[in-house]
Formats: structure tokens, C-alpha cells, sequence
């Protein structure tokens, strides 16, 4: 079994739980997941099964979507409704056209502190690990990219909901209290659901339940190539297979390439570098 499920991450499972969750229903040890959800928030969570443990990196780095809710007059500690509130504020509430105001302005490349409790490593420990534990470390920064951003809707007076398209690395509970920074008021998100990731959406996902009472799971898995479409292919014969599959080097005429998928007959190998017209395999991504 070799593939990626679109799992509907349900809140209050973990994204290793996903993984261990999907390991069990489908009695595969090899399974990953790409891209960490918070526990708390629900959407899309590609799980990797089998030899799709391999292209995980491939699936991490494009586009994500999230809708979220951003609730102003509160901070918590961990910018989300499960921490210990720091601050309450009697300020006036910001009204829709001041929420879209500040969301827009963050629209483009920015720099974003991560969040205390992130998987983000500090010394080879997690970053949350440490902040549950009251161990204050410095704060880490990162440039991040957001594509898209809008507002949607009022949900109450006091919350707003939002939609983000944004690139790797991108903390949404940062950027709603980076919102109520910018309109001087505390901010935290008070929902989250990942809507799209690594050209995933959450209307085809698969929930829990879907997964574990189907009588052919493997129906789930997406195939590997859907996920390398933006790796340059490469087409050897049918009589070198053996070679390329057990690790060989074939002499293939061509521009050296660092990064190629290789194919024989439709069938995707695995991912491979050409040079000095040497062709090799250096993730396999069948059976040998």
C-alpha cells in the first residue's frame, strides 16, 4: 500500500495521533503525516502511507488555506481558546471594516515570531515542551508568505471570521494576534480549520469513521505523482528497470538535473538526478 489519504483531522486528535490512528486501521507500520495541524483545529492532513513517507517534503512546502476566527478582548498564552487567558481588555471592539483593514495589511512577505507552544526545536526539544514546563527561551522569527487574504464574516461582535492562503511556516494563531496588535486590542483564534494543503481540500476529505469502516481502504490512496507534478520528468526503457530499481546508474543523454521523477512505461520509479549523463534513482518510490 503506497499512497496519500486526505484525512479530516477531527479536533482534539493530534496530528501523530492521525498517524497512529491510520496505522492501526490500516496495519501499516510505515505512515507519516505532512504538515502539523494543531490539535485543537479540524481540516485537511495528508497522511503518507507506505513509500509516500518518502515525498512528505514535497507535500509540506506548497500553498495552505485556512478559515479562521479571530476573537478580540482576550490574549491567551497559546493564541488559541485552550490556553490560560494573559489579558482581558474593555476596549472597544473593532468592527468588520477595521478587521479587513488590518487582515489586508498583512498580505504579501512578512516576518511572524513563532508561537511559544509550536513543534517549532530549540536545542532538540519542542518549543511547547519547554513552555509547559515555564521555560522561557528567545523568541524565534521567520519570513513567511501570505498569498491571500478575507474577511468573511461577523460570527458575534466580537469575533470575525477569516480566510488565508498562505506559504510554509505560516502560524494563523500568530497572525490573529498580530491582528489585534495592530488594532491595539488583545486577539486569539477562537477556531481553525485547514480548508487546503498540497493541493488537498477539505470537501474530499475522508473522516475517521470513513476510513475505518471501508472494505477496501487502499480506494482512499492518491497516487505519488499528484503530489511531484512540479518535478521535471524523465522517461527510461523498460529493459533498464532492474538497473534503476536496485540502485545502478544508467547513461541517459541529457542536461544535468538535480531533481527529475523518472518513469518507465507511466509507471513513476522514483525521483532521481542526471548527471554527467548518469542517470540514477536516489528515492524509490516502488517495489523492488
Amino acid at each position: 500500500m503506497n499512497g496519500v489519504i486526505n484525512f479530516l483531522k477531527p479536533p482534539g486528535m493530534s496530528s501523530n495521533g492521525a498517524v497512529i490512528f491510520t496505522r492501526g486501521v490500516l496495519g501499516l507500520k510505515k505512515t507519516g503525516h505532512a504538515g502539523t495541524l494543531d490539535p485543537g483545529a479540524c481540516g485537511v492532513l495528508p497522511i503518507c502511507v507506505g513509500k509516500a513517507t518518502k515525498i512528505s517534503s514535497y507535500l509540506m512546502g506548497g500553498k495552505k488555506e485556512y478559515i479562521a476566527q479571530v476573537t478580540f478582548g482576550k490574549s491567551t498564552d497559546t493564541g488559541d481558546s485552550y490556553g490560560k487567558t494573559l489579558k482581558v481588555s474593555k476596549k472597544a471592539l473593532p468592527d468588520k471594516d477595521d478587521v479587513k483593514k488590518a487582515l489586508e495589511s498583512f498580505l504579501g512577505e512578512t516576518t511572524q515570531q513563532t508561537p511559544a507552544y509550536s513543534a517549532v526545536k530549540h536545542q532538540g526539544r519542542k518549543m511547547y515542551q519547554l513552555a509547559r514546563q515555564g521555560i522561557e527561551v528567545e523568541p524565534k522569527k521567520r519570513e513567511i508568505v501570505i498569498y491571500e487574504a478575507e474577511y468573511l464574516n461577523s460570527v458575534r461582535n466580537d469575533s470575525h471570521l477569516i480566510r488565508v492562503a498562505c506559504g510554509k511556516g505560516t502560524y494563523i494563531r500568530t497572525l490573529c494576534e498580530d491582528i489585534g496588535k495592530s488594532l491595539e486590542i488583545p486577539a486569539y483564534m477562537s477556531f481553525l480549520i485547514r480548508s487546503k494543503c498540497a493541493g488537498l481540500s477539505v470537501n474530499d476529505s475522508i473522516t475517521a469513521d470513513e476510513l475505518k469502516s471501508a472494505d477496501d481502504k487502499s480506494g482512499f490512496l492518491l497516487p505519488m505523482n499528484m503530489f511531484l507534478k512540479s518535478i521535471p520528468r524523465i522517461k527510461a526503457s523498460k529493459e533498464h528497470r532492474t538497473i534503476l530499481v536496485n540502485g545502478g546508474s544508467l547513461n541517459h543523454v541529457g542536461e544535468d538535473a538535480n531533481t527529475l521523477c523518472i518513469y518507465i512505461e507511466g509507471e513513476l520509479l522514483g525521483i532521481g538526478s542526471l548527471k554527467d549523463n548518469m542517470l540514477k534513482i536516489t528515492t524509490l518510490l516502488v517495489d523492488r
